[in-house]
């Protein structure tokens, strides 16, 4: 019985086998196109191929996408007038002209009847709100100050790593370069990597090989013209800079070098058999890197300069507004029985109300363009952001 068993299951066992062959075989029935439907299968693959052949491959680089952004540009596509109030501008001639405009105000209210500067209790009531406002400005005086001096102070060994890291970061500038030893301006030493990076990348179409592409050749043309632009225009306005007037910094805000850098990577890392040499390039890509750097450093001594400044003159005006406004508060009452005629009375009015409005109009004029250097080169490194105020 035992015997049959095992005869039985050897049966059940080449019957499985046998199931499975004839499943390999609906598999490779399957697999089996008929003439007719293979030969559709080769037109339409032969189709593929004319289509190709018609419409080249055009592999898009991140310096494609990033420059539709016009990010490269922005320094001179934008409007003059909003780079002046934002940037450019004289901040303490800002200020006036906010003054000014905050006493044309005063004037026109009081020309329209929506204020009545007779009314010596409704005057009063609003100096001594804007009088108290002035007060929170020690406050802010004091963070401003020990913002400033936190990043200034520090024991030997930490002042000595500072030192050498940043002259470890001269160093590799210098071996880039080919100089011995870089500029101490800031503005000479920005303009040095730029002139070294619009240099490396002029190189790049020599370097590329018999066997690159058109489209390759095509790109890499188009990235050198802007990069070439680019570079031009931010050398020529570093030329004449000294650092501490703005003119440094503001050279090289809102050209950004994140796009450069990231479509520099993408051609080494795609398009490298396409290159005969590859020097140029990785030049490029450690310069460009180098030029971000900079640019963050020279942001932070100069933001940190512009603290102290303001600082010291929210002290200033901060004094003359606490008396000044103070004075008002006590002799309003007075001045309107005193003066008779309602346009002096109205000039003391609008002028004791721009007064005490001095701090704030500084801190405006100084916080506007310190927010818009912090906006404009917050792209640090090989992220580019999409808009830039």
């Amino acid at each position: 019985m035992d015997d049959r068993r095992a005869d039985s299951d050897r049966g059940r066992g080449h019957d499985g086998n046998g199931d499975r062959d004839r499943g390999h075989d609906r598999d490779d029935n399957r697999d089996q196109e008929p003439e007719g439907e293979s030969e559709a299968n080769d037109n339409r693959d032969a189709g593929s191929d004319a289509e190709g052949d018609r419409t080249p491959t055009h592999t898009r680089t991140a310096f494609d996408v990033d420059a539709e952004t016009e990010l490269t540009y922005e320094t001179v596509a934008e409007s003059p007038l909003k780079r002046w109030l934002l940037l450019d501008g004289n901040r303490l001639l800002i200020a006036g002209l906010l003054a000014a405009g905050l006493y044309a105000a005063v004037i026109v209210l009081q020309v329209g009847g929506l204020i009545d500067i007779t009314n010596a209790d409704t005057v009063v009531s609003l100096y001594s709100a804007l009088v108290g406002g002035t007060l929170p400005f020690i406050t802010i005086v004091l963070a401003i100050n020990q913002l400033v001096l936190s990043q200034e102070l520090g024991w030997p060994n930490e002042l000595t790593e500072r030192f050498e890291k940043m002259t470890d970061f001269q160093h590799r500038v210098e071996a880039v370069t080919g100089i011995s030893v870089s500029p101490s301006s800031p503005a000479a030493f920005l303009r040095l990597v730029v002139d070294a990076t619009v240099e490396r990348g002029r190189r790049l179409p020599d370097s590329l090989s018999d066997d690159a592409t058109a489209h390759q050749r095509e790109e890499i043309a188009r990235f050198v013209e802007t990069l070439e632009s680019d570079g031009e225009t931010v050398s020529d306005a570093l030329a004449d800079a000294e650092f501490g007037t703005f003119e440094a910094l503001s050279a090289v805000l809102g050209h950004h070098q994140g796009n450069y850098y990231h479509a520099a990577r993408l051609f080494h890392e795609e398009w490298d058999e396409s290159f005969t040499e590859t020097a140029p390039l990785e030049e490029l890509i450690e310069l460009l890197e180098l030029l971000a750097i900079a640019r963050q450093t020279f942001k932070t001594l100069y933001v940190q300069h512009e603290l102290a400044i303001l600082s010291r003159l929210l002290l200033y005006v901060g004094f003359p507004t606490l008396v000044g406004g103070g004075l008002l508060l006590v002799s309003y009452p007075t001045l309107v029985t005193l003066i008779s005629t309602p346009a002096v009375l109205l000039a003391v009015a609008a002028g004791g109300v721009v007064l005490v409005f001095l701090p704030f109009v500084v801190l405006l004029s100084y916080a506007l363009r310190i927010a818009t250097i912090a906006a404009r080169t917050a792209d640090f490194g090989p992220f580019v952001p999409q808009s830039s105020p």
